[in-house]
Protein backbone atom coordinates (compact mmCIF):
# COMPACT_ATOMS: atom_id res chain seq x y z
CA UNK A 1 0.00 0.00 0.00
CA UNK A 2 1.12 3.35 -1.14
CA UNK A 3 0.62 6.49 0.99
CA UNK A 4 0.63 10.25 -0.32
CA UNK A 5 1.74 12.89 1.22
CA UNK A 6 -1.01 15.43 -0.41
CA UNK A 7 -4.04 15.77 1.55
CA UNK A 8 -6.97 17.44 3.18
CA UNK A 9 -9.63 17.32 6.01
CA UNK A 10 -11.33 19.78 8.86
CA UNK A 11 -13.93 18.91 11.09
CA UNK A 12 -15.62 21.24 13.38
CA UNK A 13 -16.50 20.01 17.04
CA UNK A 14 -17.52 21.50 20.63
CA UNK A 15 -15.02 21.56 23.43
CA UNK A 16 -16.61 21.18 26.41
CA UNK A 17 -13.86 22.94 29.28
CA UNK A 18 -13.38 21.33 32.52
CA UNK A 19 -15.56 24.44 34.27
CA UNK A 20 -18.78 22.84 32.45
CA UNK A 21 -18.41 25.91 29.91
CA UNK A 22 -18.13 25.05 25.96
CA UNK A 23 -15.89 26.53 22.76
CA UNK A 24 -16.99 25.77 19.61
CA UNK A 25 -13.69 25.38 16.96
CA UNK A 26 -12.97 24.42 13.77
CA UNK A 27 -9.16 22.43 12.87
CA UNK A 28 -8.26 22.42 9.33
CA UNK A 29 -5.10 20.19 8.36
CA UNK A 30 -3.66 20.22 4.55
CA UNK A 31 -0.42 18.65 3.37
CA UNK A 32 1.59 18.42 0.77
CA UNK A 33 4.82 16.50 -0.22
CA UNK A 34 8.23 17.40 1.05
CA UNK A 35 11.41 15.52 1.54
CA UNK A 36 11.07 15.73 5.47
CA UNK A 37 8.22 16.72 7.84
CA UNK A 38 7.50 20.04 8.68
CA UNK A 39 4.27 22.03 10.34
CA UNK A 40 3.11 25.33 10.21
CA UNK A 41 0.50 25.89 13.39
CA UNK A 42 -1.39 28.80 13.22
CA UNK A 43 -3.36 28.39 16.58
CA UNK A 44 -5.67 30.96 18.83
CA UNK A 45 -2.91 33.03 21.01
CA UNK A 46 -4.84 31.55 24.13
CA UNK A 47 -3.61 27.69 23.17
CA UNK A 48 -0.26 28.60 22.07
CA UNK A 49 1.57 26.84 24.19
CA UNK A 50 -0.28 23.02 23.14
CA UNK A 51 1.88 24.03 19.37
CA UNK A 52 4.57 21.42 20.53
CA UNK A 53 2.84 18.87 21.72
CA UNK A 54 0.32 18.81 18.61
CA UNK A 55 3.26 19.16 16.22
CA UNK A 56 4.82 15.69 18.10
CA UNK A 57 1.62 14.23 17.97
CA UNK A 58 1.33 15.16 14.21
CA UNK A 59 4.66 13.89 13.70
CA UNK A 60 3.73 10.20 15.06
CA UNK A 61 0.64 10.59 12.67
CA UNK A 62 1.89 11.76 9.42
CA UNK A 63 5.56 10.77 9.21
CA UNK A 64 6.38 12.86 6.36
CA UNK A 65 5.16 15.97 4.58
CA UNK A 66 4.64 19.54 4.50
CA UNK A 67 1.86 20.10 6.46
CA UNK A 68 -0.72 23.29 7.68
CA UNK A 69 -2.37 23.21 10.53
CA UNK A 70 -5.10 25.39 11.77
CA UNK A 71 -7.45 25.73 14.68
CA UNK A 72 -9.91 28.58 15.19
CA UNK A 73 -12.19 29.46 17.61
CA UNK A 74 -15.70 30.20 16.62
CA UNK A 75 -17.80 30.49 19.61
CA UNK A 76 -17.15 30.91 23.73
CA UNK A 77 -13.66 31.96 23.05
CA UNK A 78 -13.86 34.70 25.52
CA UNK A 79 -14.49 32.52 27.97
CA UNK A 80 -10.54 31.56 27.86
CA UNK A 81 -9.43 35.74 28.23
CA UNK A 82 -10.67 37.99 31.05
CA UNK A 83 -10.24 41.84 30.88
CA UNK A 84 -8.44 43.62 34.02
CA UNK A 85 -7.38 46.64 35.14
CA UNK A 86 -3.42 47.78 34.15
CA UNK A 87 -3.25 48.76 38.07
CA UNK A 88 0.32 49.62 37.79
CA UNK A 89 -0.08 51.88 34.28
CA UNK A 90 -3.07 53.84 35.77
CA UNK A 91 -1.48 54.70 39.23
CA UNK A 92 1.48 55.38 37.19
CA UNK A 93 -0.22 57.97 34.71
CA UNK A 94 -2.33 59.62 38.16
CA UNK A 95 0.95 60.30 39.86
CA UNK A 96 2.48 61.77 36.86
CA UNK A 97 -0.75 63.76 36.68
CA UNK A 98 -0.10 64.52 40.27
CA UNK A 99 3.50 66.11 39.56
CA UNK A 100 2.62 67.88 36.69
CA UNK A 101 0.00 69.80 39.05
CA UNK A 102 2.46 70.39 41.37
CA UNK A 103 5.36 71.21 39.53
CA UNK A 104 3.38 73.71 36.95
CA UNK A 105 0.50 74.84 39.45
CA UNK A 106 -2.43 73.67 37.88
CA UNK A 107 -5.78 73.31 38.67
CA UNK A 108 -8.59 70.59 37.86
CA UNK A 109 -8.80 66.97 38.62
CA UNK A 110 -8.88 62.66 36.63
CA UNK A 111 -11.91 61.98 36.13
CA UNK A 112 -12.34 57.59 36.08
CA UNK A 113 -13.68 58.99 32.04
CA UNK A 114 -9.90 60.50 30.93
CA UNK A 115 -8.76 57.74 33.09
CA UNK A 116 -10.19 55.29 30.82
CA UNK A 117 -9.24 57.48 27.67
CA UNK A 118 -5.61 56.53 27.94
CA UNK A 119 -3.29 54.09 26.57
CA UNK A 120 -2.86 50.36 27.71
CA UNK A 121 -5.21 50.97 30.89
CA UNK A 122 -6.42 47.38 30.34
CA UNK A 123 -4.86 44.38 30.18
CA UNK A 124 -6.08 40.66 29.15
CA UNK A 125 -5.32 37.75 30.90
CA UNK A 126 -5.55 34.08 29.37
CA UNK A 127 -6.70 31.31 31.28
CA UNK A 128 -4.68 28.35 31.10
CA UNK A 129 -6.05 24.97 29.74
CA UNK A 130 -7.01 22.16 32.75
CA UNK A 131 -5.08 19.37 32.07
CA UNK A 132 -8.35 17.49 31.34
CA UNK A 133 -9.04 19.89 28.46
CA UNK A 134 -5.66 19.89 26.92
CA UNK A 135 -6.53 16.24 26.50
CA UNK A 136 -9.27 16.96 25.03
CA UNK A 137 -8.17 19.24 23.03
CA UNK A 138 -5.13 16.73 21.76
CA UNK A 139 -7.79 14.01 21.06
CA UNK A 140 -9.50 15.97 18.51
CA UNK A 141 -6.33 17.03 16.78
CA UNK A 142 -5.45 12.96 16.75
CA UNK A 143 -9.38 12.68 15.19
CA UNK A 144 -8.28 15.44 12.31
CA UNK A 145 -4.98 13.38 11.63
CA UNK A 146 -6.47 10.49 11.40
CA UNK A 147 -9.13 11.75 8.80
CA UNK A 148 -5.88 13.16 6.65
CA UNK A 149 -4.40 9.65 6.88
CA UNK A 150 -7.33 7.84 5.20
CA UNK A 151 -7.90 10.58 2.42
CA UNK A 152 -3.71 10.18 2.11
CA UNK A 153 -4.74 6.88 2.09
CA UNK A 154 -7.27 7.14 -0.79
CA UNK A 155 -4.91 9.38 -2.98
CA UNK A 156 -2.19 6.72 -2.43
CA UNK A 157 -4.54 4.19 -4.12
CA UNK A 158 -4.64 6.06 -7.02
CA UNK A 159 -0.98 6.29 -7.42
CA UNK A 160 -0.60 2.64 -6.98
CA UNK A 161 -2.83 1.86 -9.85
CA UNK A 162 -1.29 4.60 -11.45
CA UNK A 163 2.59 3.09 -10.70
CA UNK A 164 1.11 -0.79 -11.91
CA UNK A 165 0.27 0.89 -15.03
CA UNK A 166 3.33 2.51 -15.87
CA UNK A 167 5.80 -1.05 -14.30
CA UNK A 168 3.67 -2.99 -16.60
CA UNK A 169 4.04 -1.24 -19.82
CA UNK A 170 7.73 -1.06 -19.22
CA UNK A 171 7.63 -4.73 -18.62
CA UNK A 172 6.11 -4.94 -22.26
CA UNK A 173 9.00 -2.38 -23.96
CA UNK A 174 11.70 -3.88 -22.52
CA UNK A 175 10.21 -7.19 -23.94
CA UNK A 176 9.89 -6.35 -27.33
CA UNK A 177 13.86 -4.20 -26.67
CA UNK A 178 14.45 -7.97 -26.08
CA UNK A 179 12.57 -8.99 -29.20
CA UNK A 180 14.81 -6.60 -31.04
CA UNK A 181 17.93 -7.35 -29.69
CA UNK A 182 17.79 -10.98 -30.41
CA UNK A 183 16.58 -10.50 -33.98
CA UNK A 184 19.88 -7.86 -33.92
CA UNK A 185 22.18 -10.65 -32.49
CA UNK A 186 20.49 -12.87 -34.89
CA UNK A 187 21.63 -11.03 -38.06
CA UNK A 188 25.16 -9.72 -36.45
CA UNK A 189 25.69 -13.30 -36.11
CA UNK A 190 24.94 -14.68 -39.71
CA UNK A 191 26.72 -11.62 -41.52
CA UNK A 192 29.97 -13.13 -38.96
CA UNK A 193 29.53 -16.33 -40.52
CA UNK A 194 29.44 -15.00 -44.05
CA UNK A 195 32.56 -12.87 -43.37
CA UNK A 196 34.29 -15.49 -41.74
CA UNK A 197 33.81 -17.92 -44.64
CA UNK A 198 34.75 -15.35 -47.10
CA UNK A 199 37.52 -14.61 -45.05
CA UNK A 200 38.89 -18.76 -44.82
CA UNK A 201 38.91 -18.36 -48.72
CA UNK A 202 41.50 -15.10 -48.47
CA UNK A 203 39.39 -12.07 -49.12
CA UNK A 204 40.78 -9.60 -46.98
CA UNK A 205 38.46 -6.89 -46.85
CA UNK A 206 36.60 -9.44 -45.36
CA UNK A 207 39.33 -10.04 -42.73
CA UNK A 208 38.35 -6.52 -42.21
CA UNK A 209 34.67 -6.81 -41.76
CA UNK A 210 35.26 -9.53 -39.18
CA UNK A 211 37.02 -7.61 -37.36
CA UNK A 212 34.58 -4.74 -36.86
CA UNK A 213 31.65 -7.25 -36.20
CA UNK A 214 33.52 -8.92 -33.41
CA UNK A 215 33.44 -5.26 -32.16
CA UNK A 216 30.53 -4.61 -32.76
CA UNK A 217 29.33 -8.02 -31.27
CA UNK A 218 30.96 -6.94 -27.92
CA UNK A 219 29.77 -3.41 -27.60
CA UNK A 220 25.92 -3.93 -28.65
CA UNK A 221 25.82 -6.07 -26.32
CA UNK A 222 22.63 -5.21 -23.69
CA UNK A 223 21.81 -8.69 -22.03
CA UNK A 224 22.94 -7.69 -18.46
CA UNK A 225 21.62 -4.64 -18.57
CA UNK A 226 18.30 -6.03 -19.81
CA UNK A 227 18.72 -8.41 -17.08
CA UNK A 228 19.42 -5.49 -14.14
CA UNK A 229 16.63 -4.02 -15.89
CA UNK A 230 13.87 -6.80 -15.17
CA UNK A 231 14.96 -7.82 -11.91
CA UNK A 232 14.46 -4.09 -10.72
CA UNK A 233 11.01 -4.10 -12.00
CA UNK A 234 10.69 -7.87 -10.19
CA UNK A 235 11.72 -6.11 -6.85
CA UNK A 236 9.14 -3.30 -7.28
CA UNK A 237 6.88 -5.93 -7.49
CA UNK A 238 7.14 -7.63 -4.67
CA UNK A 239 8.13 -3.91 -2.68
CA UNK A 240 5.10 -2.18 -3.01
CA UNK A 241 1.89 -4.78 -1.76
CA UNK A 242 4.80 -4.92 2.12
CA UNK A 243 2.91 -3.16 5.09
CA UNK A 244 5.67 -1.11 5.31
CA UNK A 245 4.70 2.68 5.14
CA UNK A 246 7.23 4.65 4.04
CA UNK A 247 7.98 3.70 0.76
CA UNK A 248 9.00 6.51 -1.00
CA UNK A 249 12.62 7.17 -0.88
CA UNK A 250 13.21 3.57 -1.96
CA UNK A 251 11.14 3.91 -4.87
CA UNK A 252 12.96 6.60 -6.33
CA UNK A 253 16.11 5.12 -5.88
CA UNK A 254 14.80 2.03 -7.81
CA UNK A 255 13.30 4.27 -10.74
CA UNK A 256 16.92 5.87 -10.56
CA UNK A 257 18.20 2.33 -11.16
CA UNK A 258 16.10 1.76 -13.98
CA UNK A 259 16.21 4.89 -15.95
CA UNK A 260 20.26 4.57 -15.64
CA UNK A 261 19.50 0.84 -17.29
CA UNK A 262 17.97 2.41 -19.86
CA UNK A 263 20.16 4.85 -20.85
CA UNK A 264 22.83 2.45 -20.86
CA UNK A 265 20.70 0.29 -23.13
CA UNK A 266 20.49 2.92 -25.98
CA UNK A 267 24.11 4.20 -25.59
CA UNK A 268 25.44 0.35 -26.24
CA UNK A 269 23.09 -0.38 -28.74
CA UNK A 270 22.08 2.14 -31.42
CA UNK A 271 19.92 0.59 -32.91
CA UNK A 272 16.46 2.75 -33.98
CA UNK A 273 13.98 0.14 -33.20
CA UNK A 274 15.67 -0.02 -29.70
CA UNK A 275 16.06 3.72 -29.15
CA UNK A 276 12.97 4.33 -29.99
CA UNK A 277 11.22 1.86 -27.45
CA UNK A 278 14.15 3.38 -24.83
CA UNK A 279 12.59 6.76 -25.54
CA UNK A 280 8.79 5.19 -24.63
CA UNK A 281 10.39 3.68 -21.18
CA UNK A 282 11.91 7.06 -20.55
CA UNK A 283 8.99 9.00 -20.80
CA UNK A 284 6.93 6.28 -18.50
CA UNK A 285 9.96 6.53 -15.97
CA UNK A 286 10.06 10.06 -15.51
CA UNK A 287 5.87 10.27 -15.12
CA UNK A 288 6.40 7.81 -12.22
CA UNK A 289 9.39 10.07 -10.71
CA UNK A 290 6.94 13.19 -10.89
CA UNK A 291 4.79 10.85 -8.68
CA UNK A 292 6.70 9.00 -6.55
CA UNK A 293 7.66 12.59 -5.31
CA UNK A 294 4.45 12.79 -3.44
CA UNK A 295 4.78 9.53 -1.71
CA UNK A 296 5.81 8.73 2.35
Amino acid sequence: MLISMTGFASTSCALKLNNGKTISMAIEIKSVNSRFFEVVCKLPSSISYLEVKIINLLQKKLLRGRVFFTIRFENGADQLETIAPALNVAKSYVDAAKTLQEKLGLSGSLSIADILRLPDIFITEKSAFHADDEQVMLNYVEQVADLLTKAREEEGKTLSRDFDKIFALCATKINEITEYFNALMNKTKEEVKQQLTLSQAGDEAAKLRLEDLYSMLNKIDIHEEITRFNSHLASVKNFLPIAQIEKGKRLDFILQELLRETNTIMAKCSSFNISSVGVDIKVELEKAREQVQNII
